[in-house]
């Protein structure tokens, strides 16, 4: 993983999207920008409002007094120890002395060539030392954490703020990678240059609102690469750690999506919490394709398990299948390269202050493609008013899932991009959702949502997607299951039809909208014990409720009747109704009883 990050770095570098080591993007921008003339003798001060690009950043002050190179906090660069109102830096004066120290060091450096530039710095040297600068800013209300620049307004260097010069990087990358750098010299695990190892990586990643680090132990006991220094535990050098920082960093900005959160019983999101699990994911070789006049970025479809892209109109699950994933995608050099193109995906979680992998997927583009058709075509199912809708991402089709294993959403996504069956845990811990509460709720008619925000039809769906998924996988009927299939071999699958269809009889007898119907009190019974419930339920229906629909609606009745019949007819072929249902015909009987209540509300919506 990491020599992949190492190489996504240097395409990153290539395309100007990455920062030199030691520099990074802050949240607060510039606020201050000094101007100095030396031809006239005179400073400027700007309010500054541009662009806010990336700035020295130290490895480590957290805590330390450690200045940045002619940029930083104006703690550091005019030794102001007011924060706020209300809060003083105390060690204001310290900082001070250390940023004054710092520029003395980068004018006397040997790596410092350019002569006007080395002029800038002393003289800045001179105006910070001197009080100058300070006395420029006058009256304007300046706090302590409001950075400052220096430009230097002659020659080359004229609008151009001193920290972006070329020479004043590699100071800062000589200093930061010295910082960072052990004792221990070792050939790099990565590049395999004989270096100083890394001890502390000097950008964090920026992980579920966290500054974390991507390697980082506190024990011999963890040393790796048979260092035998506590302190040196990844084996990298300092570029090579940097730069997996920093594409790492990138890739979670822009490619990545959390698939499961861990929250609290009130629904808060705890961001520290190990059994938060992010995806980051990339190809190896950036690809487009063209369909239907359309460019679409191979990374974007790739990633439809985990996030699908609006800019790609998707309505249906049938149209990702057929317009995606099983039809040609043309002969540009990309396409032809597919096969030896990679996809890669990590599955993170936060540890505190660092980073824990909890899975690394690295699969052929080519057989991404054919993983992702058989992975939506076992999510194939039509909603509960009997449409065809769009795939639920992972995310989605756990949330109805509180209490499930945050496992479940990497093996979801080793099901998606490596076609590894699910985990038989998955399809118990819906079934038993839906067994509790997620049939009673599965109606059409407005009911309270539950703690996480979720209409009780959408958990029916998700849950029953869930269950059809597991069931499906690979098989060939994921297709012909995303609808009702009345003929099919299956007693389990038909009692649930029946069940849906006792409820549809009690309704119509009712004549109005009922407060609960007989899946409330019969659901969970019924799809564990079939044999025992039915023919309560059945005698209940043609006694109470058939009469009463005949004399109303006498075609109603009839159709009710065959239905009934047929499906009667359906189960005794099969050997008559299973005295007690595992897991997997506790899914079907989900599915059946899902598939003829949508049909149900197909129908009455079409009249």
């Amino acid at each position: 993983m990491l020599k992949e990050l190492v190489d996504k770095a240097e395409k990153l570098e290539r395309e100007g999207k990455k920062n030199p080591i030691g520099y990074d993007r802050y949240s607060e921008p510039v606020k201050w920008v000094v101007h100095i003339y030396p031809d006239e003798k005179r400073i400027e001060i700007e309010e500054y409002s541009g662009e806010n690009r990336a700035r020295p950043k130290p490895a480590n002050r957290t805590s330390n007094v450690y200045p940045c190179p002619l940029a930083d906090e104006a703690t550091y660069v005019l030794g102001i120890n007011r924060i706020s109102q209300e809060k003083v830096d105390k060690k204001a004066t310290a900082k001070h002395q250390a940023y004054k120290a710092m520029l003395e060091q980068i004018a006397l450096s040997p790596h410092i060539e350019d002569e006007l530039l080395r002029e800038a710095v002393t003289r800045v040297s001179q105006l910070v030392e001197d009080g100058s600068v300070a006395k420029a800013f006058g009256k304007r209300d300046v706090l302590g954490k409001q950075w400052i620049t220096f430009v230097y307004e002659t020659g080359h260097l004229r609008g151009k703020h001193l920290h972006e010069m070329p020479q004043i990087k590699e100071f800062w990358a000589r200093k930061v990678s010295g910082d960072v750098a052990s004792n221990a010299e070792q050939p790099c695990c990565i590049c395999g240059r004989r270096e100083r190892i890394v001890r502390n990586i000097p950008t964090k990643i920026v992980l579920k609102s966290g500054n974390r680090q991507i390697a980082s132990f506190n024990k011999s006991a963890f040393v790796s690469f048979s260092f035998s220094e506590k302190g040196a535990p990844v084996g990298m050098c300092v570029p090579c750690a940097e730069n997996a920082s920093q594409a790492l960093n990138y890739l979670v900005q822009h490619n990545s999506q959390v698939i499961y959160e861990d929250r609290t019983a009130k629904g808060k999101v705890n961001n520290d919490s190990p059994r938060n699990q992010v995806a980051v994911f990339w190809l190896k070789e950036d690809m487009k394709l063209s369909l239907e006049g359309q460019e679409i970025s191979c990374e974007e479809l790739f990633a439809m398990p985990i996030v699908m892209p609006e800019s790609m109109g998707v309505t249906t699950t049938e149209e990702v299948i057929d317009r995606f994933l099983k039809a040609p995608w043309g002969t540009g050099a990309d396409v032809l390269n597919l096969d030896e193109n990679t996809f890669y995906l990590a599955v993170l979680s936060p540890n505190t202050g660092r980073i824990a992998v909890r899975d690394w997927i690295e699969v052929g583009a080519g057989q991404v493609k054919a993983n992702l058709a058989k992975y939506f075509e076992a999510l194939r199912l039509v909603d509960a008013a009997g449409n065809k809708r769009a795939p639920y991402s992972i995310s989605q089709l756990l949330a109805p899932l509180p209490d499930a294993d945050p496992g479940m959403a990497k093996s979801l996504i080793r099901c998606a991009y490596r076609g590894e069956q699910p985990p038989p845990s998955l399809l118990l811990s819906a079934v038993r959702r839906l067994r509790v509460s997620g049939a009673r709720d599965g109606g059409l008619e407005e009911k309270k949502r539950d703690k996480r925000g979720l209409e009780p039809v959408e958990v029916w769906q998700r849950l029953c997607a869930l269950i059809k998924f597991c069931l499906t996988f690979g098989k060939e009927d994921a297709q012909e299951m995303e609808t009702l299939q009345r003929n099919r071999q299956d007693s389990a699958y038909q009692a649930g039809r029946l069940l849906a269809v006792l409820e549809e009889i009690q309704k119509r007898a009712a004549g109005s909208t009922l407060s609960s119907t007989l899946v409330d009190r019969y659901y969970g019974s019924a799809s564990t014990s079939p044999a025992t419930v039915f023919p309560l339920l059945i005698s209940m229906a043609t006694k109470a409720h058939m009469p009463k629909i005949r004399k109303k609606y006498f075609n109603v009745y009839r159709e009710l009747e065959a239905l009934l019949e047929e499906i009667m007819l359906a189960i005794d072929e099969l050997g008559g109704f299973p005295q007690t249902l595992p897991v997997s015909q506790q899914g079907e009987f989900s599915l059946g009883f899902y598939h003829q209540r949508a049909y149900f509300a197909a129908e009455r919506a079409n009249k």
